[in-house]
């Protein structure tokens, strides 16, 4: 089981080299992302995008890549999206381009790589406090999802898990409180989600939770939770993204926390990450898609 990014990138090193485009590849922070996968032999680039931008970044960064040409962010979407479509790449990745820019070629019904699922996005934290991994989902793409759209999300968090070698990843679906309460949807929700995987060989979905139930064993013992994901969460869902949102920035700010964010139930991972992120998280993205 991977419990650290060192051992996600060991993992990676030992895999076969990904081809890895970048869609909006100008941006000087992705591409020193890129170009750390690049040294280590994890990825080979493309970079699509105004040629001349790209060029000038690669000078100041170094990054040795091709480059295709691309004089709008909608162009670079559709010429991104393309190349993996057609098998010229395996991961895509959103450089300087509008999230909305990229996704509209992704789910385009006759261009697109859009599986028939649900894209929903995985966020993986290295938390100084924890000593595992803690996988969210969705932090960052699926507004405002009903039941049938958390299940998928479900879903496609548990296969993220299993490529982190987590057997059988215990999954906390969060609300404000740990028992069902008629005036909380969201309590309901997540009882009714543990009801629908109950009988799951290959993993175990509870709900609801408090967040604190499911990463601390101390708050877990105090209220008399146990079972289930009490205490030792692998992968926590949230109600809507604004509370996903609003966790993904504050232990990112405020508590040292380093992410890895991935789109998937596309035909490849998309390494979808925020333009504040640090060049380490996107790094780790980029490693998260080759084993995922």
């Amino acid at each position: 089981m991977i419990t650290d990014f060192n051992a996600l990138v060991n993992l990676g090193k030992n895999l076969p080299q990904k081809r890895l485009v970048v869609c909006g590849g100008e941006n000087e922070t992705v591409q020193r992302a890129v170009k750390h996968a690049a040294d280590l032999g994890l990825v080979k680039a493309i970079l699509v995008g105004p040629a001349d931008k790209i060029r000038e970044t690669q000078c100041k960064v170094g990054l040795e890549a091709e480059v295709v040409d691309a004089e709008s962010r909608e162009e670079a979407a559709a010429k991104a999206v393309a190349l993996i479509r057609t098998g010229e790449a395996d991961i895509l990745m959103k450089g300087m381009v509008d999230t909305s820019v990229l996704l509209k070629e992704v789910v385009n019904r006759e261009t697109g790589i859009r599986l028939s699922g649900l894209l929903s996005h995985v966020t993986v934290f290295s938390i100084p406090k924890l000593n595992r991994l803690l996988l969210a989902t969705d932090c960052a793409m699926v507004i405002a999802p009903d039941f049938t759209d958390k299940v998928r999300i479900i879903d496609n968090a548990i296969n993220v898990a299993h490529a982190l070698g987590i057997a059988i990843p215990k999954v906390a679906v969060l609300s404000a409180t740990e028992k069902v309460n008629p005036k909380m949807p969201s309590s309901e929700e997540a009882a009714a989600l543990a009801r629908h995987f109950a009988g799951s060989e290959d993993v175990i979905v509870a709900g609801p939770y408090a967040l604190d139930n499911v990463i601390s064993e101390e708050a877990a013992r105090h209220k008399g939770i146990t079972g289930g994901a009490a205490g030792a969460a692998d992968v926590i869902v949230f109600p809507g993204i604004e509370a996903g949102n609003i966790f993904y920035k504050t232990v990112v700010h405020l508590a040292d926390a380093v992410p890895a964010g991935i789109v998937v139930g596309a035909r490849s991972p998309i390494v979808l990450t925020s333009r504040a992120d640090s060049e380490q998280a996107k790094f780790y993205s980029i490693v998260l898609a080759m084993v995922v």
